[in-house]
């Protein structure tokens, strides 16, 4: 259940991401970090990180699925 939430704030956030409005914490991260820092934060703490606990549930799931 947890890989799906995960993929589902993976989805979520890259569907913003690749919006061509900015949200105001993409903004303010850009303005405090500058462009390549502060985009490369946002797309860590909202795309990256949600994907390997998505990745690393899903593993979790199929291997207790299949040890029964």
């Amino acid at each position: 259940m947890k890989a799906w939430f995960a993929l589902y704030v993976v989805g979520v956030s890259l569907i913003s991401l690749l919006d061509d409005n900015e949200t105001f914490h993409l903004t303010a991260m850009k303005k405090i970090w500058g462009r390549s820092r502060g985009l490369l934060l946002h797309f860590l703490t909202n795309v990256a990180i949600p994907m390997l606990f998505a990745l690393f549930y899903f593993c979790r799931g199929v291997v207790s699925l299949a040890t029964f």
